[in-house]
């Protein structure tokens, strides 16, 4: 993928902010990460960056403690999180529940959160200008977050996270590690809504995730190293798609 959509340029603890980066708090806050995380969320709440600041009903920013051990991602807001302002809330947002409850996390205890902030019309896949006009912001909240442990949820968290054009089917439940982070790529909880088949390994991967997240963690399967790359597009700027699964 294009260094455009590379989600970790300006993760690092020290690395300098890019200009298109929100705007840093002030001073009296920049010890405290919640405060900082939530001045954050108020400055983009007016973000007007790309199209879908015409169409969406408000920014869904994400939800949990700050920092967090462990950081869910998703795709994009759907219609109930759009209304609701949470990520997660409909759905798709009790299968995750169930899913949590199974590995034995509260969801009080993690950080949930979308590549994309604003919901796409129709729930339609976000575009690539779309996923670049927010990687500042996902940028901004990992520096805060500083997890340990990233769980992407869908195809398209995971290719941005991964960096990777390989399929969901073949990184579901298998911990990777990037950037000094375990990353745990899961199908989609709205996925198994209309593909029952997803259900039962989505599910059976709730004791990897449990030690994960409440354990010394879990071996790391495969390097990022050993990922397939994403294909390039016919504009060499531009990566492989990406899209949008409902939340």
């Amino acid at each position: 993928m294009s260094e455009q959509l590379n989600i970790f340029a300006q993760t690092a603890a020290d690395a300098a902010p890019a200009a298109s980066q929100p705007e840093e708090p002030p001073a009296a806050a920049a010890s405290d990460p919640a405060a900082q995380m939530a001045q954050m969320e108020r400055a983009a709440a007016d973000c007007t960056k790309c199209g879908l600041a015409r169409t969406r009903t408000q920014v869904v920013w994400g939800t949990g403690p700050v920092p967090a051990r462990v950081v869910f991602i998703g795709e994009a807001p759907g219609r109930r999180e759009d209304a609701g302002g949470e990520p997660f809330i409909g759905a798709a947002g009790k299968i995750l529940d169930e899913l949590l409850e199974r590995a034995h996390i509260r969801r009080a205890d993690i950080y949930i959160t979308n590549i994309v902030k604003c919901r796409p019309p129709e729930n339609r896949d976000p575009a690539d200008s779309e996923i670049v006009a927010c990687r500042d912001y996902l940028n901004a909240q990992l520096r805060l977050l500083r997890p340990r442990v990233i769980v992407t949820l869908g195809a398209f968290a995971t290719r941005l996270i991964l960096q990777t054009g390989a399929g969901i089917s073949g990184l579901q439940g298998r911990v990777f590690e990037t950037h000094g982070l375990q990353v745990l790529p899961l199908y989609h909880p709205a996925a198994t809504i209309y593909d029952s088949n997803k259900r039962d390994p989505l599910f059976a991967a709730a004791p990897l995730l449990d030690r994960l997240a409440n354990g010394d963690g879990a071996p790391c399967t495969t390097p990022t190293a050993g990922v397939a790359p994403a294909a390039p597009t016919a504009a060499a700027t531009q990566p492989a798609p990406v899209g949008q699964e409902d939340s």
